[in-house]
């Protein structure tokens, strides 16, 4: 099963990628929590996307490619905003008292605890390519 969507990168429009991504996973046979862990993974690297690849650009447009089978989900976020390196961002402070953290900067955690594969490639040409695939336990 291959499904796709795009929309303008602002934040009031990422309620259609979670209903996206909920409608694939349910399609796929996941199960609540895989469905609540790729919401969360796709929720945050859009929100990335606009707050630090489009960095306040309006014509930017986001777009999600789910691909299903019985093993897995895998999503393609495609964008045209800027090019980073995950490998770049320090690992969240998760162990010190939350009064004493900097707001922000749990993303990319959130992301990789909630998925299983995490690929992401830069390209000029057809967009940064960010691929988040989580492996399905079956509902009963």
């Amino acid at each position: 099963m291959r499904s796709e969507i795009s929309f303008s990168a602002r934040v009031e429009n990422l309620a259609l990628a979670r209903v996206f991504v909920e409608r694939v996973g349910r399609e796929a046979g996941a199960d609540r929590s895989a469905v609540v862990a790729l919401q969360l993974a796709v929720d945050e690297a859009c929100n990335n996307v606009i707050e630090h690849g489009y960095a306040g650009r309006t014509d930017g447009v986001l777009a999600i490619e789910c691909e299903a089978d019985a093993e897995s989900v895998r999503v393609t976020i495609v964008d045209h905003g800027r090019a980073f390196s995950p490998e770049s961002i320090a690992p969240a402070d998760t162990t010190s008292d939350w009064r004493e953290r900097p707001i922000g900067g749990l993303g990319w955690h959130l992301i990789r605890r909630s998925v299983d594969d995490v690929d992401y490639r830069p390209d000029p040409s057809r967009g940064n390519r960010l691929t988040l695939v989580k492996r399905l336990a079956r509902r009963s």
